[in-house]
């Protein structure tokens, strides 16, 4: 245990056992506020390759990136999306991921397609290996039809 543990131990057993901090009105106190985040080991920018419909367009790229406080960005060509999601361990299988679109600004994704998918609700099981992860339509990992890399932790 170090000094910083056994001091911190100490102020709380004073406070709980009826005891106050000291105060000096002649010194101005400034305290922190600390906060913290457990993020899932998705968290990060992730990209998926799509291959070339015709080989006169540039390559499309969809990015995904799960921030903390389950906040959700993605992007497929012009569109853009934003919305939640949740990571969780299912207890059988791989964990799953629900994804909620709250907004969608209606452009073309990579696939040519314009629809828009604001309230709508993605589910996918993760197998993740490394900076590599796919979504599967099972909870087994036997169906998975993308394939992510990790772009940014």
């Amino acid at each position: 245990m170090d000094f910083m543990n056994i001091s911190l131990i100490g102020i709380l057993t004073s406070l709980a056992m009826g005891g106050t901090l000291p105060d000096d009105s002649k010194t101005q106190q400034q305290v922190a506020q600390v906060s913290t985040h457990i993020l899932p080991n998705i968290a990060g920018q992730w990209q998926l390759r799509l291959d070339k419909t015709d080989a006169a367009q540039p390559s499309c790229q969809e990015r995904y990136n799960f921030g903390r406080d389950q906040q959700f960005i993605g992007s497929s060509g012009q569109e853009f999306t934003y919305g939640k999601y949740l990571y969780a361990d299912t207890g059988d299988g791989l964990p799953a991921l629900a994804i909620q679109t709250q907004y969608d600004n209606n452009a073309t994704d990579c696939s040519g397609n314009r629809v828009d998918q604001t309230g709508d609700i993605l589910v996918a099981y993760v197998k993740q290996q490394g900076e590599q992860m796919q979504w599967c339509k099972d909870s087994k990992g036997t169906r998975c039809d993308m394939t992510l890399q990790r772009v940014l932790p």
